[in-house]
């Protein structure tokens, strides 16, 4: 009788599927995001910065969101 064979781990479960081509973008920006709070909580006094900052980033997607419906209605689009 053969040996059972053994479960894969779950870190191999991460990257089991087909290759990835490219840099993984993602990753590197929430490892830097990551970084860049560590650091700024490091500073004293910066934490209190660290409250802004949700409020910043709000306020940059609602403009953001607002720019793109208008560009979307008076750029039209092509036809192929």
């Amino acid at each position: 009788m053969s040996q059972p064979k053994k479960r894969p781990s779950w870190l191999w479960l991460a990257f089991y599927g087909r290759r990835r081509r490219g840099f993984p973008w993602l990753l590197a920006g929430v490892l830097v995001v990551i970084l860049v709070l560590a650091l700024l909580f490091a500073i004293p006094g910066a934490s209190d910065i660290a409250r802004s900052v949700p409020a910043v980033l709000f306020g940059l997607l609602i403009v953001g969101a607002v720019v793109l419906a208008l560009v979307a209605v008076f750029v039209p689009r092509r036809r192929d």
